[in-house]
């Protein structure tokens, strides 16, 4: 009989950081239990008794250093052998004393990920060489990131400040935080490339001591959001403490061949809850931006360019996520949702009306097609509808609309084709057409 495969459970908020420990170690037949939080991980723990727990440390909610305590106060013995992953080293001997058997510096090599595993996987801890080898294979991987940075940046032919800053603008208003900014590293440091918000992260500043979690992003390689950064040890004293600054939500930029080169994150100095869903969308704003970087670099033309037609507009791929997200945080927490398809001449005069609008707080648009585009927003309350009808007739002022079909929901799936649907019927009259979803919702709700 073959010998059951052993159980790796990660715990780890960035998704892209689980699939890329998936692929690693399922390779190399272990069966992997992902948890994106730390009181996920608990329970896996509990319920499914991992052999060995990979654990990030900075998690929203509870972090690394909790975990590893909770862990031993709340779990029966035997507690599974945990390796603690982190860009920060100065966490390495407080995450030892908390019963981590090993500590491990982001970005781990993929050999260096299953030499530590199976150590853990027999309660051993690294020698002190294998130990040094890995601080070299990571401080290498961190050197090569920056040269590939500054080859990157050289290549630019085209002024991408300006449309960085934009991106930004559109990015502060659809979180509704105080500041959205673009980085990269340029002459061995990460600088601000654009910025929207506060006034004091000028276009080359150096984020070292500003917003010292931007490193562990371009360290790692992974996402990072700190709902209140003063809850955080490594945040609230010290040479990574943060001024002004309580919320942060970072993803990484990447070069052509996958190495973390920049930073795109969102501040705030109250604290902000956030949710899965809310790094999806930023994920995806880093996905789109690291693709524009890659087709710079290769000096592609703009009608070649992810986001071509400007901040407030995305391609389809990204708009179908977005949305997606949000009708997740709409079923969970409640309010309304608009969603409105629109033919016209000109989709980049709804990217200027998205920019205008009075409050772009989850307003969104993406274009379907060379003359139709979708426009949604999601409000707490029920305002939705009110405000897309407020955007459309400011711009039909503006520019000739040759049709709209919209949708509005309270709570379920609202598929982008449904409004086309009803543009589609409305082109044929000649009339604009509206598609109330709740009723349908609430009559299926009735049947069940």
């Amino acid at each position: 009989m073959a010998e059951p495969k052993k159980r790796i459970l990660v715990v780890d908020d960035s998704r892209d950081l689980q699939d890329a420990f998936r692929l690693v170690l399922s390779e190399a037949a272990y069966e992997v239990i992902p948890a994106l939080s730390g009181a996920e991980g608990l329970q896996k723990t509990r319920t499914l008794r991992p052999d060995l727990i990979l654990l990030d440390l900075i998690m929203p909610g509870m972090d690394g250093l909790e975990f590893l305590t909770r862990l031993r106060d709340e779990i029966a013995p035997p507690i599974p052998p945990t390796i603690l992953c982190s860009g920060f080293e100065l966490t390495e001997e407080e995450a030892l004393r908390r019963g981590a058997l090993m500590f491990v510096r982001k970005p781990v090599s993929r050999d260096d990920l299953l030499e530590f595993v199976a150590l853990g996987l027999h309660g051993e801890r690294v020698s002190p060489e294998t130990a040094a080898r890995e601080r070299a294979n990571s401080a290498a991987t961190r050197l090569y990131a920056r040269k590939t940075a500054a080859n990157l940046v050289s290549t630019f032919q085209r002024n991408i400040e300006e449309r960085a800053a934009g991106h930004m603008a559109w990015l502060a208003a659809y979180f509704g935080v105080e500041t959205a900014l673009a980085s990269l590293m340029d002459d061995g440091r990460l600088s601000v490339l654009a910025a929207a918000g506060n006034p004091s992260f000028t276009v080359g500043l150096s984020l070292v001591e500003k917003l010292s979690p931007c490193y562990e992003i371009l360290e790692s390689g992974s996402s990072l959001v700190l709902a209140d950064a003063s809850k955080h040890a490594c945040f609230s004293a010290g040479p990574y403490r943060l001024e002004g600054v309580r919320f942060f939500a970072g993803v990484p930029l990447l070069a052509p061949e996958g190495i973390p080169i920049g930073v795109i994150c969102l501040i705030d100095p109250r604290a902000r809850a956030t949710s899965a869903e809310d790094l999806m969308i930023l994920e995806q704003v880093g996905r789109q931006g690291s693709q524009l970087l890659k087709l710079l670099a290769l000096g592609r033309p703009d009608a070649e360019l992810p986001g071509r037609l400007g901040p407030g507009l995305m391609l389809r791929p990204s708009l179908d996520l977005l949305v997606d997200a949000e009708l997740r945080l709409l079923r969970r927490n409640g309010g309304s949702m608009e969603l409105a398809v629109v033919e016209m001449d000109d989709p980049q005069e709804l990217r200027e009306a998205v920019m205008r609008a009075r409050n772009r707080e989850r307003l969104g648009a993406g274009e379907l097609g060379p003359t139709r585009v979708a426009v949604y927003k999601r409000d707490r309350a029920h305002g939705a509808a009110d405000e897309i009808v407020d955007l459309l007739s400011e711009l039909e002022t503006r520019v000739p609309l040759n049709g709209v079909g919209a949708a509005g929901i309270a709570g379920s799936h609202l598929p982008a084709r449904l409004a086309e649907l009803e543009l589609e019927e409305g082109l044929l009259s000649g009339q604009r057409q509206r598609l109330v979803l709740q009723h349908e919702v609430m009559r299926s709700s009735q049947h069940a």
